[in-house]
């Protein structure tokens, strides 16, 4: 008796929450050739979109336990590629560029900084674009380098593009978040 109560129970609360997306306005099937949302809009970069989207991570307060090992040295700027960039573009806008110089000013002098850009696991549509995910990191990776060397001559930096190699969110994400947390460029240096 009490599995049929279950079962009616279960069955009423699938019911409910189909009508409530039916209420809701849920998306219907998309015809063949459909995307799901509009494309994507260009918008502008404004210096309250860039400082919300840099994230400064210091290890050593970040690792609560590594497997028994010391935490690393290296200090960790991650710079989310969808704020710096344009979709499938390597062009940092001028605000993004001296935002990272404003960043750079804690980095100390003479330090060997690694730029490393990386990309989400979505392949590039090569029929629109003459690149793959491999050299949209390499390229992303150097402008940002470009604009560290132009203010800051003293730091040594080392300039590595990870494609899809090195995904952000352990086990490689996939979904939205995953992927937009995927593309990024992180600046590392020791002290």
């Amino acid at each position: 008796m009490h599995r049929t109560a279950l079962r009616r129970s279960t069955a009423a609360a699938s019911l409910t929450a189909s009508a409530l997306l039916l209420a809701l306005g849920a998306p219907a099937a998309f015809a063949e050739g459909e995307t799901e949302g509009p494309p994507e809009q260009p918008f502008e970069i404004t210096d309250e979109i860039l400082q919300r989207s840099i994230t400064v991570y210091d290890p050593a307060r970040s690792i609560t336990e590594l497997g028994g090992s010391e935490p690393a040295e290296d200090e960790v700027i991650v710079l989310e590629a969808d704020i710096l960039f344009p979709s499938n573009g390597w062009d940092l806008s001028d605000g993004a560029a001296a935002r990272i110089v404003e960043l750079a000013a804690e980095i100390p002098e003479g330090a060997t900084v690694q730029v490393g850009g990386h990309t989400d696991s979505l392949p590039v549509d090569r029929s629109q674009y003459d690149f793959d995910n491999q050299q949209l990191s390499e390229n992303r990776a150097q402008a940002v380098a470009d604009a560290l060397a132009a203010e800051r001559p003293d730091l040594t930096l080392e300039v590595t593009g990870h494609g899809d190699a090195k995904p952000a969110a352990a086990g490689g994400g996939g979904d939205d978040a995953g992927n937009a947390a995927d593309r990024r460029v992180e600046l590392r240096y020791g002290d």
